[in-house]
């Protein structure tokens, strides 16, 4: 079985956000149960807005695309602003639509969704947007996503403060890793 590829994505440019330290926890706990991972912290995210063919030019965007391109699953964190994913965010999944071969945008791919912030309502809200950015992008969000509601939380020893997010968020992980569907070969030209 070969061994299952996460991205992880974090919208959040400020250094050492919640949401950064939450993807690089997640790609930790990928890469014990046996993953390879790469994680895009918001400073590597931070592209110009989206126009299409950029990619073609962008060093930047180029890796970001071949990352994406050859992932089995995806974490999508994002802060939540205003009830929403940031926008640095969703400029970066907006490139999504410059991937073309036999697997276009994410499809098929596995997508854990994962929202953060001081409240819970505008969490609930965040985490439905990526949901349906996810399906927009013809990719399979996880059955459980998490929220985490208090970004000003510490993580203490690169845990989770809270042991019930902690453990929503290792079960969605690993629904990542065993939800995210083997690649099936194209069908041969006619």
């Amino acid at each position: 079985m070969p061994t299952p590829h996460t991205v992880l994505i974090s919208g959040s440019l400020r250094v050492g956000s919640t949401s950064d330290r939450v993807a690089l926890w997640c790609a930790e706990q990928l890469q014990e149960r046996g993953a390879t991972t790469r994680t895009f912290t918001g400073g590597e995210i931070d592209f110009p807005f989206y126009r299409p063919g950029l990619s073609e030019t962008h060093p930047g965007l180029r890796d970001f695309l071949d990352e994406l391109g050859r992932a089995d699953g995806v974490v999508l964190i994002s802060p939540t602003y205003h009830g929403t994913v940031s926008g640095l965010l969703k400029n970066a999944l907006d490139y999504a639509n410059d991937l073309d071969g036999p697997r276009p945008f994410l499809d098929g791919r596995t997508v854990g969704c994962v929202a953060v912030g001081a409240g819970t309502q505008g969490n609930a809200s965040t985490l439905a947007t990526l949901r349906t950015i996810s399906h927009a992008l013809r990719a399979w969000p996880t059955p459980l996503g998490v929220v985490v509601p208090h970004s000003n939380s510490p993580l203490p020893g690169g845990l989770l403060a809270d042991p019930s997010h902690r453990e929503r968020m290792l079960a969605m992980l690993g629904q990542v890793l065993t939800l995210t569907p083997a690649p099936v070969p194209a069908p041969a030209a006619l």
